[in-house]
């Protein structure tokens, strides 16, 4: 049995419009496609056991519809019930993350020192005995004035390096993708950058929005 034309056509429009990223799902979970590779989808055509989706390289590919649509007016439930499987594949929540927040409480302070600690580090060349730089950080920093003041910047360029670098690496790989914030973008790096910056506080921030999307979709149930 074939689909009714303006029904097919009406599933189209609607699927493209407003639901590229469970088409995107679709070819992630179910063809094996990257997240990269699945980018722009957009159905192209649509029968009761398949639909034609082509991306952003210009390939098409086709996603089985498993089990068929008995008609047209099958297909809503039908998508609905691929799209959640699709996200249990990919390991995916159904919240979606779309807005960034910037720092603040413990999360400003902890951003703030690390600010500092980087005009340390890009500064530490010159802070040499007999300038007047040297004399002044040894006039203010307790504990043994500049030498102690060297040591310490070199101390923890490592540690806070790695800390920073695997705190962000976390925040992708167990937020980030996991709320269908896409890697590269714009959201992606205001995230990643303030993880670097001011460390686990972000991912608390960001925990916090995910948890208020979690009440707001709970809410519009009832």
């Amino acid at each position: 049995m074939a689909m009714n034309e303006a029904h097919k056509s009406r599933i189209i429009t609607h699927m493209n419009a407003d639901h590229a990223r469970e088409l995107a799902h679709y070819l992630r979970a179910f063809n094996g496609l990257s997240a990269s590779a699945a980018r722009n989808p957009q159905i192209q055509d649509m029968t009761l056991d398949n639909m034609a989706i082509r991306v952003a390289s210009g390939a098409t590919h086709n996603v089985a519809i498993t089990p068929p649509l008995g008609s047209a007016a099958d297909a809503r439930v039908r998508l609905v019930e691929m799209s959640q499987q699709a996200l249990k594949v990919l390991g995916l929540s159904d919240i979606r993350i779309n807005a960034f927040t910037r720092p603040q409480g413990f999360g400003l302070f902890t951003g703030i020192g690390v600010l500092l600690y980087i005009v340390c580090v890009v500064t530490f060349p010159l802070v040499q005995p007999g300038t007047a730089l040297w004399e002044f950080v040894d006039a203010i920093f307790p504990f043994g004035g500049a030498p102690t003041y060297q040591w310490v910047v070199n101390a923890i360029f490592w540690p806070t390096v790695l800390l920073h670098t695997t705190e962000a690496w976390w925040m992708a790989r167990s937020r980030l993708e996991k709320h269908d914030v896409e890697s590269g973008t714009g959201l992606w790096w205001l995230w990643i950058g303030s993880v670097l910056i001011e460390g686990y506080p972000a991912m608390v921030r960001f925990d916090g929005l995910v948890e208020a999307e979690r009440k707001r979709k709970e809410g519009g149930k009832h």
